[in-house]
C-alpha cells in the first residue's frame, strides 16, 4: 500500500527543508512601500535596524522607511525618551505605531522612536571617541598647538567604566612651552539606579611647566541626572589623596574632588555638545585647588568619522613657580568613533 506519490514525497521534503532553512528567531520588517523582508533581527542602533536573511549577509534598513516590525523574540529596548524594556515587537496598531509586548502588556511606540535595541544575552555596551585637533597662530607670535584625545565608556550590567586620554604638545616662537599627558580612569558602580559608588585614579605630567608627576586617587558617590540615549549628565564628589613631584620636590595631600560629566544631542543625532569638568580642591598640604574643563561640538560627517571643535581651560591658584594660573586652548579637529 502506498501511502505518498513520488510528487508528494517530493513536496513533503521539499516544505521541510524550507521550514528548516528559515531562522528559528526570524522576524519581518514591514516597509512602507509595502515590501517585506524575512531574516534575524539582531539590533537597532541609531535608527539602522541589522537583519540577516536566509539568502544573504546581515544589512542595514533605515527605520524611517519602516512601518513595523514583527518577531517573537524578546529584546531589550531603550525607548527615545529613555525608557528601557524587555519587549517582544508584535506588530503595529490601528495609528501605525510599533506595539511592544512587556511583561504580556501592550505599549506602542513609533518606530523611529525605537532608539537601541540589543539581545538580551549581550550585557556589555561600548562607546568610544578618538580625536586629532590642532590651532595654530601666525604673525607677531608663532603659536601651534596639538592634542591627542580619547574617550571610552564601557557598560557591563550595574558597572561602568570611563577612561580618557589626553596628550597636549605646545609651541612658541619654535620652543616647546606644553608637553601634558594626562590619563584618567573612572569606575562607578550603580548599586541603586541613579545613585552610583565612584573610584577614579589620574595620572598628569607636564615637564615643560615643572610638574614632573601627578597622581590622584578618590573614592566617592556620585548620581546620573539624566541618562537617555540623546542627553546624559552625571555628577561625582570624593575624597583622597594626591602625590605630586614638582621642581624634583615631593608632595603629598588629601584632597576633595568635583566630577561632572554631561553629553547632549542637539537639533539632531548629527551634531552633540560635551562638557566635561572636574575640581580638586587641597584639604590640606601646600595651598592649592586644580580646575580642568573640556567643552566642545561633535559634528557627524559619516557613521565612523566626525569633525570636532573644542575649549580646553586649566585653572592652578598655586601652580608650579615657572608656570602661568591659567592655560586655554581652542582647538579644531577630526575623530572617529565605534
Amino acid at each position: 500500500m502506498r501511502f505518498f506519490s513520488p510528487l508528494s514525497t517530493g513536496l513533503l521534503v521539499g516544505a521541510l527543508c524550507l521550514y528548516f532553512a528559515t531562522p528559528a528567531h526570524a522576524g519581518v520588517l514591514v516597509l512602507k512601500n509595502g515590501d517585506r523582508i524575512t531574516g534575524e533581527i539582531s539590533a537597532i542602533w541609531d535608527h539602522e535596524i541589522t537583519i540577516e536573511p536566509t539568502y544573504s549577509d546581515e544589512f542595514k534598513v533605515d527605520s524611517e522607511v519602516v512601518a513595523y516590525i514583527e518577531s517573537n523574540r524578546e529584546f531589550e529596548i531603550e525607548l527615545d525618551d529613555g525608557r528601557e524594556v524587555v519587549a517582544i515587537l508584535k506588530g503595529a496598531d490601528s495609528e501605525g505605531n510599533q506595539i511592544l509586548v512587556v511583561d504580556g502588556e501592550q505599549i506602542s511606540a513609533p518606530v523611529m522612536g525605537l532608539y537601541e535595541l540589543g539581545e538580551i544575552d549581550d550585557p556589555v555596551e561600548w562607546d568610544s571617541y578618538v580625536d586629532w585637533s590642532a590651532g595654530v597662530n601666525r604673525g607677531n607670535t608663532d603659536n601651534s598647538n596639538t592634542k591627542l584625545s580619547a574617550d571610552t565608556t564601557l557598560v557591563m550590567g550595574d558597572h561602568r567604566h570611563i577612561g580618557d586620554l589626553t596628550m597636549i604638545r605646545e609651541d612658541q616662537n619654535g620652543s616647546s612651552v606644553k608637553e601634558q599627558d594626562l590619563i584618567r580612569y573612572n569606575y562607578n558602580w550603580l548599586f541603586n539606579d541613579p545613585w552610583f559608588f565612584s573610584a577614579g585614579l589620574s595620572l598628569e605630567r607636564d615637564p615643560i611647566r615643572d610638574l614632573d608627576k601627578r597622581a590622584v586617587l578618590t573614592a566617592g558617590m556620585g548620581r546620573d541626572i539624566w541618562n537617555t540615549p540623546r542627553l546624559t549628565l552625571n555628577i561625582q564628589l570624593g575624597a583622597g589623596m594626591i602625590t605630586e613631584e614638582i621642581s624634583n620636590t615631593n608632595e603629598d595631600s588629601s584632597v576633595m574632588q568635583w566630577s561632572l560629566r554631561y553629553r547632549q544631542d542637539l537639533f539632531s543625532e548629527d551634531l552633540e555638545i560635551y562638557h566635561n569638568n572636574s575640581i580638586v580642591y587641597y584639604i590640606n598640604g601646600r595651598d592649592n585647588t586644580i580646575y580642568k574643563t573640556t567643552t566642545g561640538l561633535r559634528y557627524e560627517i559619516t557613521d565612523l568619522l566626525y569633525a570636532n571643535f573644542s575649549v580646553d581651560y586649566d585653572y592652578e591658584t598655586q601652580p608650579a613657580e615657572n608656570a602661568n594660573s591659567e592655560d586655554l586652548a581652542m582647538l579644531f579637529g577630526v575623530g572617529v568613533e565605534f
